[in-house]
């Protein structure tokens, strides 16, 4: 009987050891699942995050070269009535210059 309650208790140990083992395998197989898909997670909304920046980056730079160009043109246009109206104004003056020259008399010398 003492041989058979070795057995016994033997056995009993055995089990009660390889339960812990077992259970902190399947503990340690869910934390390691958890913080797989809490990683993955994370990165999902990283890229998430990167890709709504780069688009608005995008749209911001987009919205800025359209307003350079606008004020770029606005200022050639600006640029070409100011040179169009100061080379009427020099034309006007030179048109006066001369027909005011062709007007006054020759001064006769005096001898």
């Amino acid at each position: 009987m003492v041989v058979r309650l070795s057995l016994v208790t033997s056995a009993l140990a055995v089990a009660v050891l390889v339960a812990p083992v077992q259970a902190a395998e399947s503990v340690g197989q869910t934390a390691s699942s958890a913080a797989k898909k809490t990683g993955h997670a994370v990165a999902e909304t990283g890229r998430e995050v990167g890709h709504a920046s780069a688009e608005a980056g995008r749209a911001v730079g987009h919205a800025t070269a359209e307003a350079g160009r606008e004020v770029g043109h606005a200022t050639a246009e600006a640029g070409r009535q100011v040179g169009h109206a100061t080379a009427e104004a020099g034309r006007k003056t030179g048109q006066a210059v001369k027909k005011e020259t062709k007007k006054a008399k020759p001064v006769s010398s005096a001898n």
